[in-house]
């Protein structure tokens, strides 16, 4: 007697089941993934905030261990940035390296076409890393006139070279109006997209994602502190000279810095 069998199929429940676990797996799996792309999004800023800053080295041997100008002249009421500089001259190549993968609203933006204090800039990259302004502020000057030593800051790891931005310009400084200030997203100039944090690269050539807080307080990494040798050209306020720190700005912030 032949007696045949046909294959035994999911019933319902069982196929709720598998879906159901498989559905508690996306649920555990996914959110981790998300945290490893963000992870290695971070990494990679950090990687490209070393480079720049490796330049900087770079172009300061050339360059009798002078630091760049934020903003050389090239012509009466006319000037380049600095990152332009890099790139026409070779150090940093214009498509590598100048934008976080993490950059908020797509592509950062540069001053090319904008003047500042009577001075047009003919030439900008944009890009998501700005100089430390409170280090390297100097208008209508040439490459050659290039003033600021690196051997002038005494502490090289706790001073601030290169900061992680969105604002126009290729410098920036801290001052209690530009922490205060609102995009109108409830953010500001300084980089908060690293979970609350921003990528900030040292003059000794390290990099490190710390919330903007934690570069005022409990020590200033901005205006260099003592750090920082007396400049006969550029004197620095007195306020500036010692150690300080700027505990105002918790109360300025907006909630984007709210981490140190």
């Amino acid at each position: 007697m032949n007696t045949s069998t046909s294959p035994r199929a999911f019933t319902l429940i069982e196929l709720l089941v598998v879906i159901a676990v498989i559905g508690v797996l996306l649920g555990i799996l996914l959110p981790s993934l998300a945290s490893a792309r963000r992870n290695a999004r971070t990494v990679v800023c950090l990687s490209q905030s070393r480079q720049i800053v490796t330049a900087i080295a770079a172009f300061a041997s050339g360059n009798r261990g002078r630091l760049p100008e934020n903003r050389p002249l090239v012509a009466a009421g006319q000037h380049i940035t600095w990152r332009h500089l890099f790139v026409r001259d070779g150090f940093i190549p214009k498509d590598q390296g100048w934008t976080c993968p993490d950059h908020p609203r797509g592509a950062p933006v540069g001053e090319n076409g904008l003047v500042d204090n009577g001075s047009l800039s003919v030439c900008d990259v944009s890009s998501s890393y700005a100089i430390n302004g409170h280090l390297l502020w100097r208008e209508d000057k040439r490459v050659s006139e290039a003033d600021r030593a690196d051997t002038a800051v005494q502490q090289p790891s706790h001073t601030l070279l290169l900061a992680e931005t969105n604002a126009f310009f290729p410098d920036i400084r801290v001052t209690n109006q530009i922490i205060a200030t609102d995009n109108g997203d409830r953010t500001g100039p300084f980089s908060y997209w690293h979970a609350r944090k921003g990528t900030y690269a040292f003059l000794d050539g390290h990099s490190e994602t710390i919330g903007l807080l934690a570069t005022g307080i409990p020590d200033c990494r901005w205006h260099n502190g003592k750090d920082l040798a007396v400049d006969p050209v550029n004197t620095q306020p007195a306020q500036e000279l010692g150690s300080h720190s700027h505990p105002d700005w918790q109360f300025l912030v907006s909630s984007a810095y709210s981490r140190r």
